[in-house]
């Protein structure tokens, strides 16, 4: 995994003072809507109903390569959600081609969704969560938490209000 150091004093400070020391590892695109797009499905369920499913979701969002998602049409995804191999949420499947077409916005925007997470560097979590949150469908405060969190991203030690311990955490 790649990781590089934080390169402003004020980087430094933000990270050190939330017990960071190294930046984040560095993702591809398609690694961060991987994980953003598990961490949809994994909400409102107990346990991990996702992960037996894992690769077959890989297979159908053509291993979550962002420009290749956007383009998916609605046909395919009333294909997709009659495929007993995958959890069958329309709204869910529909939000992946939205935040797929979000991440590639800011690949235009920012270069890459990395690059992205690091102009919020300076804001704090509650700031970040909030942006991230706005920008992405189906994406509320345990999302954004659980999806930050297993990036590698900086979270609060103490779970932010509305964000829900995870089983393994009780």
């Amino acid at each position: 995994m790649v990781t590089r150091m934080i390169g402003t004093p004020r980087h430094r400070y933000v990270w050190h003072h939330l017990g960071v020391t190294e930046a984040p590892p560095v993702h591809s695109d398609a690694e961060y809507l991987d994980n953003l797009t598990r961490k949809i499905f994994i909400s409102g369920f107990s346990g991990d109903p996702v992960a037996s499913r894992w690769p077959r979701f890989r297979e159908v969002f053509y291993a979550f390569d962002p420009g290749t998602v956007a383009e998916m049409p609605d046909l395919l995804i009333d294909h997709v959600q009659q495929d007993p191999g995958i959890i069958r949420n329309k709204r869910k499947l529909r939000a992946t081609v939205a935040n797929a077409s979000e991440f590639v916005r800011i690949g235009e925007e920012f270069g890459s969704f990395h690059d992205y997470l690091r102009s919020m560097d300076d804001l704090p979590y509650e700031r970040r969560a909030r942006e991230i949150g706005k920008r992405f469908a189906s994406v509320g405060p345990n999302t954004v938490y659980y999806f930050l969190e297993d990036a590698g991203e900086p979270v609060p030690p103490v779970k932010p209000e509305g964000v829900k311990s995870k089983r393994s955490d009780r």
